[in-house]
């Protein structure tokens, strides 16, 4: 009998290619399976699509949505928390969990289940309150009542079960809860509250659920407030909230000052912060600059991006329109206390310098200082103020030890969001990703920029740089990518076309907005079907999303026009495209042409009433200065204000 003999090394390769055959269809499966479980999961068929989610790692995805679902035993949100401590979600996963802790009839269980956290429900509360007592630790029910009855929602019938657990004690919070119940909105709850407080405490609540509800004869229920109560600081807000509604601003105007003159009187200073800076705006374009700057300065708040925001328009309105740098110096001194982004801290250094600068004072080290920060705004109008050049570090790659040696390589995290991303959930990968993202250091960061490179991911990259230069780390590769689903040849430079697509949907081809734009460029269906007519191309809405050389050829046809209308000027082709072309040529009317010589482009910035137009230009600016010089491959001086007048 004769036999074949293969040379051991085509037996070898044989054996090889079998594996790998083998393996490649593994993993197929593995994917094939997380998808068929994720579709599962999307209809809350738990069990099915646990039996089917590949075992560790897929499995724990299935596991994660059902318990944040709030579908779970005590047992599994306990054994989940000691596998996976380290996954994204969890304060509304221990939230849900509170559901499954109220089942348990073992108190000391529930009350190790709250030492790692406060409850954040109103049954929780209760569950937890009640294994206290029944552990003789009744000070410390008692105690955490009075934190949930001034905190946490409550349906009807859970208000009358904890009442009669701490009757006493909650007395004495009765009108802190209504007055947080109204300050948050809240006003089911707060309308059953009125029959436990004292009558002039009820008459207040009247007038301000009155208020809140908008609804008729409110007059008549304000008047009807005691003169104990009628200064509340609530009842002030909402009257004024009341006014800004309707436009009635010179009305809300002695409101907010008469309230501003400290913290206490504001009740809640915070919580007057936005309308605060819009009534200042509106007082500005009113030719008012001494009003809007009291109403801007007397802000009381502490920290925060309000407070940043509050510090720059009144150090810009006593510079600006009041001619009074020595006051607006230490605006820009408080606002850079409390700020440590880049695009603050280019601001307030900017502005700190323009102060200085009107002092007579020397304003070199201010304008550098906003200059070591040049992709925002600021630091680039401080570098073209120097007369630099663009920072060549934004060209320059990263350095750092590759990604796949890095810590987070080993971690259920980044397994996870492989396993999304391969199954077609690019969403919940993402959020994996980013979540991945806030434990690292900066060269755990700039590595993960890496691998969503590597990834090909433009989106997820941007993703990324943006949370790295929150945390004052610029990792350009990332922050400012260059996909190539943003193609050259379009109506309007690559350039621009690369900075509004960033600043649209952060390149997500399959972006959709509230208000039905579509895609990379965010293009509306509308708009879309004139550009099509206009190129003589086919409107197909859904290639929109589908098709991102689509949808970038049509967002570039819209942006021709407004550059046919408006010229080069990038203030004005961002403004439009962002807030229609209708609004450009108002503001031209109401506050100068920006391309003429005699107009300060920006101040003109500045002076946009609309706060995400004035920020959404001066991102797109960055960006096509930038972009600018990462197609060139080199950079040159830094001319923005240029690029901003057209």
């Amino acid at each position: 009998m004769k036999t074949l003999s293969l040379p051991l090394w085509s037996l070898r390769a044989f054996l090889v290619a079998a594996s790998l055959l083998q393996a490649t269809a593994t993993r197929a499966d593995t994917v094939q399976a997380m998808r068929t479980a994720l579709e599962l999961a999307a209809g809350k068929d738990w069990d099915g699509g646990l039996a089917v989610a590949p075992a560790g790692v897929g499995r724990d995805i299935i596991d994660w949505q059902r318990l944040r679902a709030g579908d779970g035993r005590l047992g599994d949100y306990e054994a989940f928390l000691a596998r996976r401590p380290d996954w994204p979600g969890l304060p509304l996963l221990r939230e849900k969990g509170e559901v499954a802790v109220a089942r348990s009839d073992d108190p000391a269980r529930v009350i190790a289940w709250f030492d790692n956290g406060l409850p954040q429900t109103g049954k929780g509360a209760l569950t937890y309150i009640t294994a206290l007592k029944t552990q003789g630790r009744v000070a410390d029910a008692e105690t955490e009542a009075m934190r949930a009855w001034s905190t946490l929602a409550f349906t009807a019938e859970e208000e009358d079960q904890l009442i009669a657990l701490a009757p006493d004690a909650l007395d004495l919070v009765h009108e802190l809860r209504l007055d947080t119940l109204l300050w948050s909105g809240r006003l089911r709850e707060a309308d059953r509250m009125l029959a436990r407080v004292p009558e002039g405490i009820r008459a207040l609540g009247r007038a301000r659920i009155a208020l809140q509800n908008e609804e008729k004869g409110v007059n008549a229920l304000i008047d009807a407030v005691p003169k104990a109560q009628a200064g509340d600081a609530g009842l002030a807000f909402d009257r004024f909230i009341w006014r800004m509604r309707r436009d009635l601003y010179d009305e809300a105007l002695p409101l907010i000052l008469e309230r501003s003159a400290s913290a206490r009187d504001l009740g809640r200073p915070e919580a007057w912060a936005q309308r605060r800076a819009i009534l200042t705006r509106w007082l500005l374009r009113q030719g008012r600059p001494a009003e809007a700057y009291r109403v801007a300065a007397n802000h009381h708040l502490t920290a925060g991006a309000d407070y940043a925001d509050l510090e720059f328009l009144s150090g810009f309105i006593a510079l600006r329109r009041l001619n009074d740098p020595a006051s607006a110096e230490r605006h820009f001194d408080r606002l850079l206390a409390g700020v440590s982004t880049p695009i603050s801290l280019a601001r307030g250094h900017y502005w700190l310098g323009r102060a200085r600068e009107a002092a007579g004072q020397d304003a070199t080290a201010s304008y550098q200082a906003a200059a070591a920060h040049q992709t925002a705004f600021y630091g680039l109008l401080a570098a073209e103020r120097l007369g630099l050049s663009l920072d060549p570090g934004l060209l320059a790659q990263t350095n750092v030890p590759d990604w796949r040696n890095a810590a987070f390589a080993g971690s259920s995290v980044l397994e996870a969001a492989t396993l999304l991303r391969k199954a077609g959930d690019a969403n919940l990968a993402k959020r994996f990703i980013l979540h991945l993202g806030e434990s690292q250091d900066a060269t755990g960061l700039a590595q993960l920029a890496d691998m969503v490179l590597d990834w090909n991911d433009p989106h997820l990259a941007v993703l990324v740089g943006k949370a790295a230069a929150e945390r004052g780390l610029i990792l350009p590769r990332a922050y400012y990518p260059v996909p190539e689903i943003v193609p050259d040849g379009l109506s309007v430079s690559r350039a621009l076309a690369l900075a509004i697509a960033r600043r649209e949907s952060e390149f997500d081809p399959a972006a959709r907005s509230s208000a039905d734009a579509r895609g990379l460029m965010q293009v509306l269906p509308g708009t879309a079907k004139l550009m099509a007519g206009k190129l003589g191309k086919p409107f197909e809405a859904g290639r929109l999303i589908s098709d991102p050389a689509y949808n970038v050829t049509m967002g570039a046809a819209y942006l021709a026009e407004m550059a046919e209308e408006f010229g080069p000027s990038i203030a004005l082709i961002a403004s439009g495209y962002n807030a229609g072309p209708g609004r450009p040529r108002r503001w031209i009317d109401e506050f100068g042409d920006p391309r003429r010589p005699d107009v300060d482009v920006v101040d003109w910035v500045e002076t946009i009433p609309f706060s995400e137009t004035r920020t959404y230009v001066m991102r797109v600016a960055e960006g096509v200065v930038i972009y600018r010089a990462k197609l060139k491959g080199a950079v040159g001086p830094v001319r923005i204000t240029e690029e901003l007048k057209g």
